[in-house]
């Protein structure tokens, strides 16, 4: 039964990676829609990680390939480190 535990573990966190990649691409555009104001330290540098792979706000385009970076992203340790460079404490 572990195996088949594992199968399913595997795919929830892959999944899990889907949404938060969604969310990590929607929430930096309604960040970038709030201009002039300025994000927290960590905000900033999470959407400044993201800008590296995928384009702010702009003409209509399919999202895939945005989603997909975002996800890429997200399943390495790029996150962290950006967050660490920004001096915000990860607990």
């Amino acid at each position: 039964m572990a195996w088949g535990a594992t199968r399913k573990l595997r795919r929830l966190i892959d999944n899990v990676r889907r949404i938060l990649a969604v969310e990590y691409v929607v929430a930096s555009r309604a960040v970038d829609l709030r201009s002039p104001l300025q994000p927290a330290i960590g905000t900033a540098a999470a959407i400044e990680l993201l800008r590296t792979k995928v384009e702010g706000p702009g003409p209509d385009r399919y999202l895939s390939p945005d989603l997909l970076a975002a996800e890429q992203l997200l399943a390495t340790d790029a996150f962290d480190k950006a967050l660490t460079d920004a001096g915000v404490a990860l607990t």
